[in-house]
């Protein structure tokens, strides 16, 4: 897989105290603002994750998913992983889960353009 085609990121799925935490990655050759990506959907096991209390971590600060498409400001470095926190979401260390993920990219320099990217992945939990 090519990495403009990865949205899942190497360091996969963790739990933590506040939830799983889901390692994404930019599926663009080039960095980009955050307001431009959007998280279309995850399945976890085949089953939609509600993302209306998730939450965007990258470079030591989080927020809301819901405000992503205002960090115009703060942008996406392609080297990078940002991460998807699930508050509401659990899982056992070293279980295994099937992650679906969805990313929809809209560069600000193609007009009307939408990329969707959607990736599939067994992944193990980890600490």
């Amino acid at each position: 897989m090519l990495p403009v085609e990865r949205v899942i990121g190497e360091e996969g799925l963790a739990a933590t105290s506040g939830g799983l935490k889901l390692a994404m990655r930019l599926p663009w050759y080039r960095s980009l603002p955050f307001s431009v990506v959007e998280v279309g959907s995850l399945e976890i096991d085949g089953k939609a994750v509600d993302l209306s209390d998730a939450r965007i971590e990258y470079d030591g600060a989080q927020w809301p998913l819901s405000e992503n498409g205002e960090k115009v400001d703060t942008f996406w470095f392609i080297r990078d992983s940002a991460f998807l926190i699930l508050p509401a979401q659990t899982a056992d260390v070293g279980s295994d889960h099937e992650v679906s993920l969805n990313l929809f990219v809209s560069p600000p320099y193609i007009p009307g353009m939408k990329r969707t990217n959607p990736q599939m992945s067994t992944l193990t939990v980890a600490a």
